[in-house]
């Protein structure tokens, strides 16, 4: 009988622009690297060519790894990366996008350990980076109440890990406040998260990222649908919030 692995990790990936297969190639070799072997890789593909599979396929004699086809999903990192949690087997599911990369050898087992006064999600230390190497802004994690709105204060989605049987979906209705979103809701229905302080993701930047070329009419339909979502109970700071990213969105 199989035993279920202690961490997914679970990256959704595609061809971006040419540079998908060679970033999630930069990124398993951070994960081979890593000084616990308790995990598995699910990464599914939304790629029309053959490069992140062929990687998949390069290095599934390293690690357990399966590659999940989701060409026909919707094309949007939310809807690829529920897809990913959906096959997980893990006690714990860790997001991790493509082009985003693992930092120090250490960085599963601190998330594992992290779960171990049980808390049901947890985010932790990130910095930039252009070239996966430099390490560039580092930046504890922070939540605040209307973090939903889009004055991100904890990162990308590649900080956050989840109980897998207390986990959330990404909304599939949103793109820019797809991780906003997400830690609200979480924040409000299991509770604080453990924080690991330590940098144990490096964000790479590139021009293809979603974060640098979200058009300003979708900002504007995202924090209007998010306000409504969440309109019970909202409070004057929540509206002053929202107010100040319609403005900065025109």
């Amino acid at each position: 009988m199989s035993t279920a692995p202690r961490i997914s990790i679970c990256i959704p990936a595609y061809d971006m622009g040419g540079q998908g297969a060679a970033y999630l190639a930069q990124s398993l070799d951070r994960i081979a690297a890593q000084d616990f072997s308790d995990f598995e890789v699910i990464v599914s593909d939304q790629s029309d060519s053959p490069g992140v599979a062929d990687t998949c396929a390069a290095y599934a004699e390293r690690f357990a790894l399966r590659r999940v086809e989701f060409a026909q999903g919707p094309r949007q990192s939310s809807a690829n990366a529920n897809n990913a949690m959906r096959h997980a087997t893990g006690e714990i599911v860790k997001i991790l996008f493509q082009d985003d990369l693992l930092h120090g050898d250490q960085a599963l087992r601190l998330t594992a350990q992290a779960f171990d006064a049980g808390a049901d999600w947890m985010i932790c230390g990130s910095a930039t980076t252009p070239d996966g190497q430099a390490v560039d802004n580092p930046m504890v994690p922070r939540l605040h109440p209307q973090i939903r709105f889009g004055k991100n204060t904890v990162s990308s989605p590649s900080v956050l890990a989840m109980r897998r049987d207390r986990a959330l979906a990404f909304d599939e209705n949103l793109i820019w406040l797809m991780d906003v979103e997400m830690y609200h809701r979480l924040a409000q229905t299991r509770g604080s998260p453990a924080i690991v302080p330590q940098t144990l993701i490096l964000n790479r930047l590139h021009p293809g990222q979603v974060s640098a070329s979200v058009a300003p009419d979708l900002r504007r339909r995202e924090l209007t649908y998010v306000r409504e979502k969440h309109k019970a109970g909202e409070t004057f700071a929540d509206r002053l919030a929202y107010l100040k990213q319609v403005l900065k969105a025109r």
